[in-house]
């Protein structure tokens, strides 16, 4: 039940958007005209990467990229899941790639203006794995 009110605000703020668009001082989106939005973070070198993923439940690196299989008991709390997550990453400017069939999402994490993992794609990955106990 929780998962499908997620789905229906996310549904609700899409369509509200584009009836009343936002002032651009409040705008939800980082880009404007689908200009990219330069992110002025560093790669995460080899240590750094392995010790953030001792610490990362669930998150391995796959072809340069943060990965993780997430499982629901549900269609609706999978899509209540990335409903919350699009939420985050939207709020943060940093999208991820992820793919959904029934009640699995996987999730890769780069950030891709600066050519590989950053601690962007951290932050994104522990809320992602917050999400998904809740």
């Amino acid at each position: 039940m929780k998962g499908l009110l997620l789905v229906v605000i996310l549904i609700f703020m899409v369509i509200l958007s584009n009836i009343i668009p936002f002032p651009s001082a409040v705008s939800l989106t980082p880009a404007v005209n689908n200009e990219k939005v330069m992110s002025n973070v560093n790669v995460l070198s080899a240590a750094e990467l392995k010790n953030a993923l001792n610490q990362l439940e669930g998150w391995t690196e796959k072809d340069g990229k943060l990965h993780r299989q997430f499982q629901f008991n549900s269609f609706v709390e999978a899509f209540g899941f990335m409903s919350s997550v699009a939420l985050v990453a939207e709020s943060m400017g940093h999208h991820p790639e992820w793919f959904n069939v029934y009640n699995r999402v996987t999730i890769d994490l780069t950030t891709h203006d600066a050519g590989g993992i950053t601690n962007k794609d951290l932050q994104l990955a522990k809320k992602a794995n917050e999400l998904a106990k809740k």
